[in-house]
């Protein structure tokens, strides 16, 4: 079974979109760190945080000397790369897991360390290509995620848009 460890921005596409159940459906086992999950509970993200509940998104508690290594990590990523997005590339390192993140310089990091790295335009197309959900849908709900000003590459966007609309 592959691994995902997923960022805040990702888990909060996933429910604004409603993607969560379609998502699990791939049988991909989803991770983060108490770090994201901090950051669902300070934004009142609840539907995400319900995920944690049921045991659907894994949560790993980083001990003491892990977050040191956390703060290392995210001083080589450099200055635009949060300390909390850091914590979830030193998962996917730790359970040889791809990242899913839409943090540029976090994904760049990832790449540097070989890990495989996608985002949420990625999770789409793969809920489109296994038939979990059809080109119209993802494209609705492709523009709702827009609407709400989300940050996805907008090039990419409109390429998904147009494909899923001629679906």
């Amino acid at each position: 079974m592959k691994i995902a460890v997923q960022d805040a921005n990702v888990l909060i596409d996933l429910e604004l979109a409603g993607l969560f159940d379609l998502w699990f459906q791939l049988g991909i086992e989803t991770h983060t760190t108490d770090l994201i999950k901090g950051e669902l509970e300070y934004g009142n993200h609840l539907q995400a945080l319900a995920y944690f509940k049921s045991g659907q998104v894994q949560e790993h508690r980083l001990s003491f000397e892990e977050l040191d290594q956390v703060s290392k990590l995210e001083q080589e990523v450099g200055s635009r790369a949060k300390f909390n997005d850091c914590s979830v590339l030193f998962l996917a390192v730790k359970l040889d897991a791809m990242l899913i993140s839409g943090d540029k310089p976090l994904r760049k990091a990832g790449e540097v360390r070989c890990v495989e790295v996608h985002g949420t335009l990625w999770i789409m197309d793969k809920l489109v290509a296994a038939k979990v959900m059809s080109g119209d849908i993802a494209a609705a709900k492709l523009e709702h995620l827009l609407s709400m000003e989300r940050y996805l590459p907008a090039e990419e966007c409109q390429m998904r848009l147009k494909k899923w609309k001629q679906s």
